[in-house]
């Protein structure tokens, strides 16, 4: 008889309620025969103190099921993050809890913000991590020492998986499902929560696209890599190349679907990657010129003028006030 596979779900204040709720029912449906919901073949619990809630970003309250103890009775820890800003981060027993899971080679995953908070304390260093488009910037400018991506669903490396959240929990769910059940057991599961089919790690992220609806896949493809090496820009040579064309073929696609060249849709995302530093972080022109793929502030500051029309103090200064 296969053994129980057990999970720790770290709720993080102010977590989002639906990559929780869907990486629980997927386990819960594939777990059992038809929509029983019997903990047979996966088994869960929320850690935190017993009748203190935890609030969710919906207002929700959930009680936790057990008190934070050894990282020892559970196979998978998984975190779910919550608003950023409002959010408040890992607390001291929760650290603990997930150092002494690090610490017995525990798988750890971060849903949604997550990735956020494990980077925080070092569970990230030198690790990959995937995070949504919507904070990917934001990302790597907190923590270099993570190669961050919002080019897939989710990504494991390692011990570490991280999701990028909403729906892509159920996926990555699946995904656990496939390698201890099977496919049928997670397709079953899929079927009654009514999704269309199981996206794997190799399905793109949906993203805001800054061109407008983009049917095809291989121009999705490079601006994804476009948008995740913005401070390490890649040769247009070398994108084509990751996505399994030649470069005037690239080209091609770009004209035929966006009207511009693929080097013109990589500076403007680079340019739009520093308006959204120089609205949502403090950090001197410099520095955001170094994030953002500049040798110098002063080919940053003719690119951005080019591309947005006004110097870069002065956006600046329309989001803080003042210039830098």
């Amino acid at each position: 008889m296969k053994m129980t596979i057990r999970f720790a779900f770290i709720l993080i204040h102010e977590f989002t309620m639906s990559p929780f709720s869907l990486f629980v029912d997927t386990l819960r449906l594939a777990g059992d025969e038809a929509d029983r919901s019997r903990r047979i073949a996966f088994d869960w619990q929320i850690l935190g103190t017993r009748g203190l809630p935890i609030r969710s970003s919906c207002g929700f309250d959930i009680l936790p099921t057990v008190e934070s103890s050894h990282a020892g009775n559970f196979d998978y820890i998984v975190v779910v993050g919550g608003l950023l800003g409002r959010a408040k981060s890992l607390g001291r027993e929760q650290i603990a809890f997930l150092q002494q899971a690090a610490g017995a080679g525990k798988p750890i995953i971060g849903l949604c913000t997550a990735s956020f908070a494990l980077a925080e304390h070092g569970f990230l260093d030198g690790y990959r991590a995937c995070v949504s488009w919507l904070h990917l910037a934001e990302f790597q400018a907190a923590y270099p020492a993570v190669q961050a991506t919002a080019d897939r669903l989710f990504l494991a490396d390692r011990d570490r998986t991280t999701c990028a959240g909403g729906a892509g929990a159920a996926d990555l769910a699946a995904a656990l499902v496939v390698k201890t059940l099977g496919e049928r057991n997670a397709e079953k599961a899929a079927d009654i929560l009514l999704l269309d089919r199981i996206r794997t790690h190799r399905d793109l992220q949906p993203s805001k696209n800054l061109f407008g609806e983009v049917a095809n896949f291989k121009v999705r493809q490079a601006l994804l890599l476009m948008q995740n090496s913005c401070s390490e820009p890649l040769p247009v040579s070398e994108i084509a190349s990751r996505t399994n064309c030649s470069p005037r073929q690239l080209e091609r696609l770009f004209s035929a679907h966006l009207k511009i060249s693929p080097g013109h849709a990589y500076m403007t995302l680079r340019v739009e990657r520093a308006k959204a530093l120089l609205a949502k972080t403090e950090m001197p022109i410099s520095e955001i010129a170094y994030q953002c793929g500049f040798v110098n502030s002063g080919h940053f500051a003719r690119a951005f003028r080019e591309h947005a029309g006004t110097p870069p103090s002065k956006f600046a200064s329309r989001w803080t006030g003042h210039s830098r």
